[in-house]
């Protein structure tokens, strides 16, 4: 018997509202700490505990790396590095089963490096229809677009980096534009510190900012702010130039404190309750920013002392609360609005990734591979601690309904049955 019309139209009709559905419900997780680098998840939830049998899949990466993987629809993309031979890895990953679709191997030349720094640091940066991967080095900045199906579409070549530690700086978009930064350190380099903003579609060069080379490079990520009514401000920290505040379009610097960053700028700014948070070596500001009319408060709110002030971690705000991850482990949450202290506790061991949040709970890897959870709360609510197994420099990141972990070798999905 021959289905009828009617019920082929009802069988369409659901084909397309679940794939509709499916598609409203992805979750990017578009570059460093997600797409707007708060590092906050309010689609789904995770699990407070697990075992090993929770792991969907675990697979073995080419190589090492540090760098965070980045989200598309259901494709994982993850760098990772072979320092002997010299080489790059960028890897596509099916998220349903923990294949992987492709991989793309680039030759990366010699970069003086931190011991615990990797020429896979930089996190990649994808949208919908391409996936961009910078690798720096001595000789080159190298940086490429690919399709996501693994077909390169460009690739742009910039000078190199000359520095004690390497380079770390993840990409981010703004509008058409990829930024990145390329400091040197003027001690150790004779090549002009930039930043840069190149063009998706051609990878052509469309606005180089020169720098005064600081003593020491700044790693972090800058921040794209939008307004509601259609302004934007792409900011930066670093120890030269402390907070830069920058026309994403043309270049053109909007505001700039140069006294505000005076020793090395690893964690990334980011903006909440109408306050921008930079940390640098041993201090931390709040100070308050109207992103409407790009006015910048002329003193601080508030500074933190070494003790609360993260290096190499970036802190998380939810809601009226800050969490600041420390190096040592130590995490402490203050108020967001006056930085009193509210608590202050170790959870677990040292730290170079950074904390998201997903529902009420916060989750961080340590530098052996340990994940910590505990609650988003003003008191102190330990969850757990769950080993992976190998030592992990990075971020946690969200993939539709589950959880992925980056470790030095290896990348695991966590799911939230």
């Amino acid at each position: 018997m021959k289905p009828s019309s009617r019920y082929l139209i009802h069988l369409c009709f659901l084909w397309v509202f679940a794939t509709s559905f499916a598609q409203s419900e992805s979750n990017e997780w578009t570059r460093f700490r997600g797409t707007d680098g708060r590092g906050l998840d309010t689609k789904w939830s995770a699990p407070v505990s697990w075992d090993s049998s929770d792991y969907r899949w675990d697979i073995a990466l080419q190589g090492e790396g540090n760098a965070s993987p980045v989200v598309w629809g259901n494709t994982i993309f993850v760098t990772s590095c072979d320092e002997e031979k010299g080489s790059g890895f960028l890897f596509a990953i099916d998220g349903q089963d923990g294949a992987i679709l492709w991989q793309k191997e680039f030759f990366v030349t010699d970069l003086a490096l931190h011991v615990d720094n990797k020429l896979a640091t930089a996190t990649p940066l994808v949208d919908e229809s391409q996936v961009y991967v910078i690798w720096y080095s001595k000789e080159k900045t190298e940086l490429t677009a690919l399709s996501h199906e693994g077909i390169i579409q460009w690739q742009s070549e910039f000078e190199g980096i000359e520095s004690r530690h390497g380079g770390g700086s993840s990409l981010m978009l703004t509008g058409t534009n990829v930024v990145f930064t390329r400091e040197q350190e003027q001690e150790h380099s004779s090549l002009k510190s930039s930043w840069l903003a190149v063009d998706i579609h051609t990878g052509e060069t469309v606005w180089e900012l020169e720098r005064e080379s600081p003593e020491n490079n700044s790693f972090a990520t800058p921040l794209l702010l939008e307004s509601p009514e259609g302004g934007s401000q792409l900011i930066f920290g670093s120890q030269s130039h402390g907070i830069t505040i920058v026309d994403p379009e043309n270049g053109k610097i909007l505001l700039e404190r140069k006294e505000m960053m005076p020793a090395r700028v690893v964690a990334s700014p980011f903006y909440a309750g109408g306050k921008l948070i930079f940390c640098c070596k041993g201090e931390a500001i709040a100070i308050e920013f109207d992103p409407e009319t790009g006015k910048l408060a002329d003193t601080v709110s508030y500074t933190l002392p070494r003790s609360l002030s993260p290096y190499v971690p970036t802190p998380i705000v939810v809601g009226e609360l800050l969490f600041l991850y420390m190096d040592s482990g130590m995490v402490a949450c203050v108020r967001l609005d006056n930085g009193k202290l509210l608590w202050k506790e170790r959870p677990a061991g040292a730290i170079y990734g950074s904390p998201i949040c997903v529902g009420e709970n916060l989750y961080c890897i340590t530098k052996e591979g340990e994940v910590s959870v505990i609650g988003a709360d003003s008191t102190y609510q330990f969850k757990g601690i769950y080993k992976l197994g190998d030592g992990s420099f990075s971020t946690p990141v969200m993939c539709n309904s589950a959880m992925v972990f980056r470790t030095f070798s290896r990348l695991t999905l966590l799911g939230n049955d």
